[in-house]
């Protein structure tokens, strides 16, 4: 496939790059600040975990909603709006003065903040033929990782400069701006045809839809398990400090800017099938490593491998579905699959902390992840997918 053949639509590709962008530094603008949050509020572990849980309820209720209005309206207006709405959730997290008051805002930025990556899905759907969808998806998710990138080194350098509440402030306030170049940048493609409810309840009588929704679950949920938990972990337990820190969250990010669109190409040559059961099987051998690895250079070495695994699988994870159930289905069981995904973010985050709390440790919690992985594995090899 030659290049010049994805670039044919480069205010797609852009406007969309771009809202994955904003949405990834509303995402971590307060976990890489966490360890001042968490000490200026007196806030336990448990505490912490949750408001990246309070965040993931938001977003886990605001899935099916915003597809079936970027259905209705198209994915231009819904993204741009979701853009916007996250950013003004991420200002109001900056003024946050409790605990209550800062989860509040935590779940308002998820579910304003759900109308990005699904509208996306039907965006490249409605532009691009299906042998281009997996590598443009996974341009599309570059943009995510960048973001990560961003947010690694501005969230911490603003909160040194200027304190937590600002740096979390700014970001916001520069994704309120950015929702104006998403809204110019997109348009909307052909649509698909109407899907129907017969297609629908016939997925999801197959064993291969609840194995990915499980997979789901379980990729979403470690992902930003380690966005939230990672960072303190490296302090903590290996006494890294900002710049060691940053260092090895700017491997982990820039890894995923790599990984997300080599896993689409590999996916649309080997099986998706293929991919994601590799993946986390390695996954599950890469993240037991971060109990036993001495500190040091290996360290950065797990982490930028991290990075590479959990966004190997994300376009894979995606671009599965109408090969198993069909095109005409593919952007609601999208929105279903992420609904269980979202669900994982919401659930292993706080799971980590009630378990450091409980146990003083983050050995169990990683061990725990890592079992996870494997039963992942295991579900995916259930999987009768057709060959790329």
């Amino acid at each position: 496939m030659k290049a010049n053949g994805l670039l044919r639509h480069p205010g797609v590709l852009f406007g969309g790059f771009l809202a994955l962008t904003v949405l990834s530094i509303m995402n971590g603008a307060y976990s890489y600040v966490l360890g001042s949050i968490k000490g200026d509020l007196l806030l336990s572990y448990t505490e912490s975990g949750a408001l990246m849980s309070a965040y993931f309820t938001g977003y886990t209720i605001g899935q099916i909603p915003w597809g079936l209005l970027a259905d209705r309206y198209g994915s231009r207006r819904i993204m741009a709006v979701s853009v916007l709405g996250v950013s003004a959730a991420t200002v109001l997290f900056g003024f946050g003065n409790d605990f209550l008051g800062l989860a509040a805002a935590r779940f308002a930025a998820g579910l304003l903040g759900a109308g990005v990556f699904v509208p996306a899905v039907r965006l490249i759907a409605g532009w691009y033929e299906a042998r281009e969808r997996g590598t443009a998806l996974g341009l599309l998710n570059v943009g995510g990782s960048i973001g990560l990138i961003i947010v690694t080194w501005a969230s911490p350098l603003l909160a040194l400069a200027y304190g937590w509440r600002l740096s979390i402030i700014i970001q916001g306030a520069t994704g309120v701006c950015a929702s104006l170049l998403v809204w110019f940048c997109l348009k909307d493609g052909v649509k698909g045809t109407k899907v129907s409810r017969d297609g629908l309840v016939s997925a999801m009588r197959q064993r291969s839809f609840w194995v990915l929704a499980v997979a789901q679950f379980i990729r979403l949920g470690s992902y930003y398990t380690f966005l939230a938990w990672l960072p303190l972990l490296l302090r903590e337990d290996y006494g890294m400090d900002v710049i060691l820190v940053g260092t090895a969250m700017s491997l982990f990010n820039f890894a995923g800017m790599v990984s997300n669109p080599t896993g689409g190409v590999l996916a649309d040559r080997i099986g998706e099938k293929s991919v994601l059961a590799a993946s986390f099987l390695l996954l599950a051998v890469n993240v037991y490593a971060f109990t036993v690895l001495p500190s040091g250079t290996l360290i950065l070495v797990a982490s930028f491998v991290l990075g590479w695994l959990i966004n190997f699988v994300r376009s894979p994870a995606f671009t599965i579905i109408p090969r198993l159930f069909g095109a005409e289905t593919a952007g609601s069981l999208s929105g279903f699959h992420n609904t269980f995904a979202s669900l994982g973010a919401l659930a292993l985050p706080l799971m980590l902390g009630v378990v450091k709390d409980a146990t003083a440790s983050y050995d169990v919690g990683w061990f725990a992840l890592s079992a996870l992985m494997v039963v992942g594995t295991v579900l995916i090899a259930l999987i009768k997918a057709p060959r790329a």
